[in-house]
């Protein structure tokens, strides 16, 4: 399809429907979605490590040491002026390269392993599977992006203006041959597929895990048969179709920010609970000394704060009105707990949690927006009214 004829509706209308098609398939089930997902990584895989053995002979180091050519305002290699607008920082940096991209691409690409955390409760002897799969999977993403993209700089010589998306699929052309090219594409389309399965579970297991601690209505904690989180499921299905409209470039960029965010609020919440809640039991906790546990958060911290930094100021509004309206729904919240306009109910996992005196009524109840809840020896007893015995 040509990219210019192919829009409008017609695009909405195929984005919505494989939409709908991969989210039913995310509903039948988390077991098969991860084991597709081991197939994908297989085959999308498989190009690359061909690529790479292939090209190796043919790399020429000097190429890796090339500075690229950037115009005057680097705006011709953009076909959206959204990537072009003005923000706090200027488009063009350090040594020619355009940073706002160029940081935002690797944002986009490197980030999300948190999400894994979603997961928790559903794996199997967690405190051994969970940091395994973190550490297996950062060297896998490491090393795959590394080693091919040199091998690829390495063994062509095309300019920087040449590297568009789906440019890997002409180099592999190159090294390989046509079939290794279309493989290539071929792997990059369903990878994109894996990653979309992932991302929805991901989504709808963290909006479940807010409804079990009653920072959403219970209506979210409701399961299929196959054990997925309906509500979740259904609710990312129908962001995404909304969102299905916008230039994928503008969603990058507004997305990343928002992201940005929600990890500075992540690093700030793991340096109390290291700090300040001590006693708290954790699935898996990082082997250092308080000092080095929190010195590691610092450059993730500065890198985070650098996207939000380089943005435009189109983003700058987005994130800022998403910010308001997470206060707000946040608020809405609490207020329709409080009146009773939903159910709540709070489901425990393993962790114990304090009572809290309710002076009107003369029993102690719990209330999980409140920030003052520790772990205690003991174990709560939870009603469906919320009330502990």
């Amino acid at each position: 399809w040509d990219k210019d004829e192919f829009g409008g509706w017609t695009r909405f209308g195929l984005v919505a429907l494989i939409t709908i098609c991969l989210s039913l398939l995310n509903y039948t089930g988390l077991e098969i979605v991860g084991k597709a997902s081991l197939l994908v990584c297989v085959i999308a895989m498989s190009p690359f490590v061909l690529m790479t053995i292939i090209g190796a002979p043919h790399v020429v180091p000097s190429r890796w040491l090339q500075m690229p050519e950037v115009p005057e305002d680097g705006t011709n290699l953009f076909d959206d002026d959204f990537q072009t607008s003005p923000g706090p920082l200027p488009l063009l940096g350090l040594v020619g390269i355009l940073w706002r991209p160029f940081m935002n691409n690797m944002f986009w690409n490197l980030n999300s392993f948190d999400n894994a955390a979603s997961f928790a409760g559903e794996t199997t002897d967690v405190k051994k599977t969970y940091p395994r799969g973190i550490f297996i999977g950062l060297i896998m993403t490491v090393v795959f992006y590394i080693v091919p993209l040199m091998v690829a700089v390495g063994a062509t010589d095309y300019t920087q203006s040449e590297w568009v998306d789906g440019h890997l699929g002409a180099v592999a052309v190159d090294i390989g041959g046509s079939w290794l090219g279309a493989w290539t594409i071929f792997a990059a389309g369903i990878s994109n597929l894996a990653l979309f399965e992932a991302e929805l579970s991901a989504d709808a297991f963290q909006l479940m895990g807010m409804a079990e601690r009653g920072y959403l209505p219970k209506i979210f904690q409701k399961r299929s048969r196959y054990g997925t989180p309906t509500t979740g499921i259904i609710v990312g299905t129908m962001v995404i179709i909304m969102f299905g409209c916008a230039d994928f470039g503008q969603l990058l960029e507004l997305l990343n920010a928002n992201y940005a965010v929600s990890l500075l609020m992540e690093y700030a919440a793991f340096i109390k609970l290291r700090l300040f809640r001590k006693e708290l039991e954790r699935p898996y906790r990082i082997p250092l000394p308080d000092w080095a546990a929190v010195l590691i958060a610092v450059p993730p911290c500065l890198a985070t704060i650098a996207i939000i930094l380089i943005s435009n100021w189109y983003v700058y509004i987005f994130t800022f009105g998403a910010i308001i309206c997470g206060i707000f729904f946040f608020k809405v919240g609490d207020i329709a707990k409080r009146k009773g306009w939903f159910e709540y109910e709070v489901k425990t996992r393993g962790y114990a949690m304090p009572p809290m005196d309710d002076s009107s009524s003369g029993v102690e109840t719990f209330d999980p927006l409140s920030s003052d809840v520790v772990n205690h020896e003991g174990e709560w007893e939870y009603r469906e009214d919320n009330r502990i015995t």
